[in-house]
């Protein structure tokens, strides 16, 4: 254990020696050249009686000079700046002493008494919040970002106070009759959210932000559980996405990315929930917010949205992709061969959006596309394994032929990688017995080997046609 240490230790000793090491060779052959060859051109033009002697001079002042200035600026930024190596080793340290300490708790957490069980945490969350608040955040952009994580692990701290807070020591209040999982979830995702609105307080922190708007719609999901049926709770929950939906969409409060995220998601949970009761209702919500935030997607692009358009427009397909094959399937009894449908051609609907030049974040489409054409015939094998292991294999054999073609380099490697997962699931199935296991590793074999070289032969033109779509 002492020489794993050790070994560790000296492998981190490394790693930064040789990047000071590379920092410092790169500084001294970048400097000393460039004035050498500023100054023999200098003396060049001076001997063929170009510039004179006093302006000669007077161009070396001002170069040296300039050069001192820069020289100064960037070794005490250097100074301030806390390097990439030291700040990620820190976060990779503090992650090992969460986990030891998680783990040492949890060992005697049963022993411990309710005191014990909320002053833990407690303390965690008092620790964090203030030592994230001596920091300061204008001096380096490493300090701001470990302002936020300690404020991270604040909350977390305080939201399981929260949930302990409510599950031990109230269990025996009756607090209106709530039940434990209500009970405890509020508890910690109400303090979440308080705490998190403190510390957010509607400046640039989005690890707040996010904490925040989380909490928030989990605490009264939670209340609202408490008195009504799953139906009402999603309804409350799509009401709350869409109010953050439309705050993001009027860029209200910072980073408008990461509220339209939370609302988008929001709204297809509460959706979700109503499926089971009001299976008509949750199903037309459903393609209402993902008509909704496809829409949002494309509208045009400006200075102040170049980065919320597409948000929108991703998590349109991919609320497509996801819900509504589900919400599909509570109307027929064949649920894995309706949702398996719908996703297949839901994929193939969003590779050919992607595949359209004047739709934003192309890529995006096109690898959500794959994916959903790799995925339904697996959900259409739950139901009918014939039936699905067969369109896996059309559905790879056509995506080979048609990425064959020009400018759909991508849809190949869609087909590739549905032969690595149903030509083996085919053998599986249709070849039962002992005997496959020899013929499932040699074809397995064969097709890892033969996409390598399909991947190798494509690469080049791969990246020639990525960059003609985002052009």
């Amino acid at each position: 254990m002492f020489l794993g240490g050790v070994e560790i230790i000296a492998i981190i000793g490394i790693v930064v020696w040789l990047t000071k090491r590379s920092r410092s060779k790169k500084t001294e052959s970048s400097s000393a050249p460039e004035s050498d060859v500023v100054y023999a051109w200098l003396r060049r033009w001076q001997s063929a009686d170009l510039i004179s002697d006093e302006e000669v001079t007077a161009i070396i002042s001002f170069e040296e000079a300039a050069r001192h200035d820069a020289e100064s600026t960037s070794t005490s930024g250097a100074e301030r700046k806390m390097p990439l190596v030291a700040e990620a080793l820190g976060y990779l340290g503090g992650a090992f002493v969460a986990v030891g300490v998680i783990l040492l708790v949890g060992r005697y957490w049963p022993d411990l008494a309710t005191g014990w069980r909320i002053g833990i945490p407690s303390a965690v969350a008092v620790a964090g919040v203030a030592g994230g608040a001596l920091l300061d955040e204008q001096i380096d952009d490493a300090l701001r970002r470990l302002r936020w994580t300690l404020w991270l692990v604040g909350t977390a701290g305080i939201g399981t106070a929260g949930g302990v807070a409510m599950y031990d020591a109230l269990a025996p209040i009756p607090v209106y009759g709530w039940s434990d999982g209500h009970r405890v979830v509020f508890g910690s995702a109400s303090l979440v959210a308080v705490l998190s609105g403190v510390l957010w307080a509607g400046r640039p922190r989005p690890l707040q932000q996010t904490t925040f708007l989380v909490g928030a719609i989990f605490a009264v999901g939670s209340a609202t559980n408490e008195w009504w049926d799953i139906s009402v709770v999603g309804a409350v929950t799509l009401l709350l996405g869409a109010t953050t939906l439309v705050i993001a969409q009027r860029q209200i409060g910072t980073y408008p990315v990461i509220t339209a995220v939370i609302g988008a998601g929001a709204m297809v949970a509460g959706s979700l929930m109503m499926l089971d009761q009001m299976a008509t209702a949750g199903a037309l919500l459903l393609v209402v917010t993902s008509m909704v935030l496809i829409r949002l997607g494309q509208q045009p692009l400006s200075a102040t949205n170049f980065d919320l358009v597409p948000a929108f427009l991703v998590a349109g397909v991919l609320s497509l992709v996801v819900t509504v094959p589900a919400s599909l399937a509570q109307f027929g009894g064949d649920d894995g061969l309706i949702a398996g449908l719908v996703t297949w051609v839901i994929g193939i609907g969003s590779y050919w959006l992607g595949e359209r030049r004047n739709v934003r974040v192309p890529e995006v489409l096109l690898a959500i596309g794959g994916a959903a054409i790799i995925a339904g015939p697996a959900i259409v094998a739950i139901e009918t394994t014939n039936a699905g292991t067969l369109l896996g294999l059309a559905s790879a054999v056509a995506c080979l032929a048609v990425g064959a073609t020009p400018g759909r380099v991508a849809l190949s490697f869609t087909g590739a990688g549905s032969l690595l997962i149903y030509v083996p699931w085919s053998i599986a199935h249709f070849f039962p017995g002992e005997g496959r296991a020899p013929l499932l590793i040699a074809v397995s074999g064969v097709l890892i080997v033969g996409i390598a070289l399909f991947i190798a032969k494509s690469a080049k033109r791969l990246g020639s046609e990525s960059q003609s779509v985002s052009a």
